[in-house]
C-alpha cells in the first residue's frame, strides 16, 4: 500500500490503540484495528496490521496474539503502583487542583481499560486551596537546569501578608543561590541551596519562589553542598524551619519510643532513664518548631543546660499568653 494518509505513523497509532484500549479481556483483532485506524483517518488493511504486530513484537514490546486478537500483556506500572502515584499527587499541597486533575488523567492513561476504570472509581481528588504559585513546575525545571549545568539560580521569594496575599519578601529582593538538591517534606517541596549573601546552606519553599532563572555564574559553596545528606537534613529541620544545629538530649515517656524513632531515625543514641522514661541524643536544628513538637508529645530537653533553659522559657511564655 502506498504511503498515504498517515501511513508513516500507522504503527505508532496501532501501539497507542493497544496501550489505551487493550488487555487480556479486551483483545483487538486485525479488522477492529483497521476500523480504529480509519477513525483516525489512516487507511489500513488486515495484512499490514499483522506485519505491524510482528514488528512491535520484534521491537520488544509485550504484544500478545490471543484467541480473539492482539493485546498488551504487561505494562510499566501495576494498578497498585498507579494508585500510589495518584494518591501522592493528590496529597501534595504545592500542586494546584487543576494540575492535580491533569496529572491524575495522565497517570490513569497508563493503565489498561479495566484498571483505568477501577482507578477512576477509586480516585478521590481532594479540593485544594488555590496555589500561590501556579508556575511551580517551571521553577522546578529551572532548578534542574542549574543542577545539570552547575550554575547559580536567581529568584524572588514570596511571603503571606496580613491581608492574606502573597507578596515578594524584602521589597522584591533577588536571591542568588547555588542549588544542592530538592527535598519533599511535610507535603511541601523545598530547594536546599548555598546562599550567596549569608555564605550558608539555606532552604526555600519552591511554591513561594517566582521569577526563577539560571544565571551564567558557576555554583559556589561546593564544600558545604558536598557535606549535605538529604535524609539527615530533613530529620534535623523540624517542619523545615531553620535554627542552630546542635546535639541535644531529650527525655520522654518510654511509650513514645516509636514516635521519636520515626521522627529522628533508629540510628540515634537511646538509653533508659529509670523504669518510665527514656533519653535520646539527637542532632537537630533548634527552633520554636522543635519546641512545639516536643511539647506536643510531652517531651523535654535535659541537655545541654542552656538549651534546657531556653525550652523552659518557651513554655513559660506560652503560659503567660
Amino acid at each position: 500500500m502506498p504511503h498515504v494518509g498517515g501511513q508513516k505513523l500507522k504503527i505508532l497509532n496501532e501501539y497507542q490503540i493497544l496501550m489505551s484500549e487493550s488487555d487480556e479481556k479486551h483483545q483487538i483483532n486485525a479488522i477492529e484495528m483497521t476500523k480504529r485506524l480509519k477513525a483516525r483517518n489512516i487507511p489500513a488493511e488486515r495484512k499490514t496490521v499483522y506485519k505491524d504486530m510482528d514488528t512491535l513484537m520484534d521491537a520488544g514490546i509485550d504484544v500478545v496474539k490471543g484467541e480473539k486478537g492482539y493485546y498488551i500483556a504487561s505494562r510499566v506500572f501495576e494498578l497498585a503502583e498507579l494508585k500510589l502515584l495518584v494518591d501522592a499527587v493528590g496529597a501534595s499541597k504545592f500542586i494546584s487542583s487543576k494540575k492535580t486533575k491533569e496529572l491524575v488523567d495522565k497517570i490513569t492513561s497508563l493503565a489498561s481499560i479495566d484498571d483505568a476504570t477501577q482507578l477512576s472509581r477509586q480516585v478521590v481528588v481532594p479540593e485544594k486551596a488555590p496555589a500561590g504559585n501556579e508556575k511551580i513546575f517551571y521553577t522546578i525545571d529551572v532548578i534542574y537546569q542549574c543542577l545539570d549545568n552547575d550554575k547559580k539560580m536567581s529568584f524572588k521569594y514570596q511571603e503571606w501578608t496580613l491581608t492574606k496575599e502573597m507578596k515578594p519578601r524584602h521589597g522584591g529582593k533577588t536571591y542568588i543561590v547555588s542549588p544542592a538538591f530538592l527535598l519533599r517534606n511535610d507535603e511541601n517541596y523545598y530547594l536546599v541551596a548555598f546562599d550567596d549573601d549569608s555564605k550558608q546552606i539555606r532552604h526555600y519553599r519552591v511554591d513561594k519562589m517566582i521569577s526563577a532563572a539560571m544565571t551564567p555564574d558557576e555554583r559556589a559553596g561546593a564544600k558545604e553542598r558536598d557535606a549535605l545528606n538529604p535524609h539527615e537534613y530533613a530529620k534535623q529541620h523540624i517542619s523545615m524551619f531553620a535554627g542552630d544545629e546542635r546535639v541535644v538530649t531529650i527525655r520522654f515517656d518510654k511509650k513514645l519510643i516509636g514516635v521519636v524513632l520515626d521522627k529522628f531515625g533508629k540510628e540515634i543514641d537511646v538509653r533508659p532513664d529509670g523504669e518510665t522514661y527514656v533519653k535520646a541524643r539527637i542532632s537537630v536544628a533548634v527552633s520554636p518548631q522543635l519546641y512545639g513538637w516536643l511539647t506536643g508529645i510531652g517531651a523535654t530537653i535535659c541537655f545541654p543546660e542552656d538549651e534546657e533553659q531556653k525550652f523552659k522559657l518557651y513554655l513559660q511564655k506560652i503560659l503567660e499568653l
